[in-house]
């Protein structure tokens, strides 16, 4: 059997992330429109990003318990990532993404995201899937309802990012859901 990732879609190929992918990562975490309702604390160094890349770099597939950070690549270049991290039993993944911001508003984090629930749910036998965000941040909570996610809780001032107390918005979805739903 091939190895599971790289994986590619339509437009995109979903892949570990790489050493030359470092200068692009640097530039949209540090990018203010892009980080504006991500958790990572700021500035992002050269150095975080460099130790973050290696440990991410020598995968090729999810494993449960191993959070990952999945590169999305457009025609040969970074434009995002994707954040999964499976459970120790397999069960229940939490998804997050991230897109350069001349890359966002094109379905690119939408396509990407589909196929990752996608293999998790048909390949990796996930049941439960969700992602946690600010209410703040209407885009993303318009991406997860796309995928066929719904709100599951709201947990006011729950969530210290930056020095500040904020609002903590949970979408969640089962396996039978995507199935019901799936884009």
């Amino acid at each position: 059997m091939a190895n599971p990732y790289p994986r590619s879609t339509e437009r995109l190929v979903l892949r570990p992330l790489r050493t030359d992918d470092i200068d692009v990562i640097l530039a949209y975490r540090n990018d203010p429109v892009v980080a504006e309702y991500q958790d990572w604390d700021l500035p992002v160094t050269r150095e975080r990003v460099e130790r973050h890349v290696e440990a991410q770099s020598n995968w090729i597939d999810i494993v449960p318990g191993e959070p990952r950070q999945i590169g999305i690549e457009r025609e040969g270049e970074l434009i995002g990532d994707l954040y999964v991290d499976l459970d120790e039993h397999g069960g229940v993944a939490e998804i997050g993404f991230t897109l350069r911001a001349d890359h966002q508003g094109k379905g690119y984090a939408f396509e990407a995201a589909s196929a990752v629930v996608s293999d998790l749910v048909e390949r990796l036998g996930c049941h439960r899937i969700y992602g946690q965000l600010s209410p703040k941040n209407v885009r993303s909570a318009r991406l997860l309802e796309k995928l066929g996610m719904h709100v599951e809780s709201l947990a006011p001032r729950s969530y210290w990012c930056r020095g500040a107390w904020d609002d903590n918005l949970v979408y969640a979805m089962s396996d039978a859901d995507w199935r019901a739903n799936r884009p």
